[in-house]
């Protein structure tokens, strides 16, 4: 015989395993009681009550404890938690005097000598590499990769 039952909170457990220890398992319950508060839903409880097989003997010989009860144990849903989102580091790439002159030499080498000074006169404003700002630096170094520097 298998005898399954649903509890809506923890508090029912507990009162349903009272009357059965006390030997009130066959009693009917009574509409006096307090009205049970249901859990909240993440907290919902099913448990499933088996009885074991009872040999058959006088009902005057039989009590409310004689029947074992097996209960099986309590789960709980799992709560399901929202990642947190992390912001991305950024870091803004700063370069050197050194290394745009690196660079410019580069394409100096591959004949781009005029399209450089052209690029400095009509692109910065200035004459020649040590006259560019250093707030423009990372502008010019990206001018750079597009002529084809590698920096």
């Amino acid at each position: 015989m298998k005898i399954e039952v649903t509890f809506d909170s923890l508090d029912e457990v507990r009162k349903f395993t009272e009357m059965v220890l006390v030997g009130q398992a066959t009693a009917q319950p009574s509409n006096t009681q307090a009205p049970v508060q249901p859990a909240p839903a993440v907290h919902n409880t099913a448990v499933s009550v088996q009885a074991a097989p009872v040999q058959t003997v006088p009902a005057q010989t039989v009590s409310a404890r004689a029947v074992p009860v097996q209960t099986a144990p309590v789960q709980t849903a799992p709560v399901q938690t929202t990642p947190v989102q992390t912001a991305v580091p950024t870091s803004t790439v700063t370069y050197t005097m050194d290394e745009l002159a690196r660079a410019g030499m580069s394409l100096m080498d591959c004949g781009k000598q005029a399209e450089l000074q052209k690029l400095l006169k009509e692109g910065f404003g200035v004459d020649a590499l040590p006259q560019l700002p250093k707030e423009q630096y990372g502008a010019f170094a990206t001018a750079l990769r597009e002529m084809g520097a590698q920096i």
